[in-house]
């Protein structure tokens, strides 16, 4: 779509740090980031607000983001992730183009995404409920079978033999020994 930021960047008209790039998704950095490697992750197809992307898409670009998130941890030793998606302009969209940002976090990062919870009446609270389930009865289960595919990050080839770990780098460990 012409004007659009993504597009631009996808078509190669505009400069960005790409990471990784497929047949369906970009990851870029992003140029005001919220932490040092934060990942911008938009499809190559112009879709303005993520219920316009097809199912096969959204599953794609939710492996990529998963990938990535994982590249975070074993690269800039990140603690954590927030996978954000701001869809529809009241949510924080600036640039109507499907996009995830991928967010590295790590205690005391100083960065606040947290929100003040409201208090709803009993009474709106099942009448969101019961519209939001009569919708959901619709949902096929069947919907949610795709292709498997597998997302592997571009990089150098691996080498022969991957060197042992140093005691403490494996993330997966670093966040089942992490006292909350």
């Amino acid at each position: 779509m012409s004007g659009c930021e993504f597009c631009g960047t996808a078509a190669g008209t505009l400069e960005s740090d790409e990471l990784y790039r497929d047949e369906t998704v970009l990851a870029v950095l992003h140029r005001k980031p919220a932490a040092p490697g934060h990942i911008l992750l938009f499809s190559l197809e112009h879709f303005p607000i993520m219920e316009q992307v097809p199912d096969p898409v959204i599953a794609h670009a939710f492996v990529a983001a998963n990938k990535l998130s994982i590249a975070l941890f074993e690269t800039l030793n990140a603690q954590g992730s927030n996978v954000i998606i701001e869809n529809g302009i009241p949510a924080g969209q600036t640039i109507p183009h499907f996009a995830l940002h991928i967010i590295p976090r790590a205690e005391q990062d100083g960065l606040r995404l947290e929100w003040q919870p409201k208090k709803y009446s009993d009474d709106e609270m099942d009448i969101a409920l019961a519209q939001i389930r009569e919708q959901a009865e619709g949902i096929n289960p069947g919907a949610f079978e795709t292709e498997k595919k597998e997302v592997v990050l571009a990089g150098p080839e691996p080498a022969e033999e991957k060197p042992p770990q140093k005691k403490g780098r494996d993330y997966r460990l670093r966040q089942l020994r992490r006292i909350p």
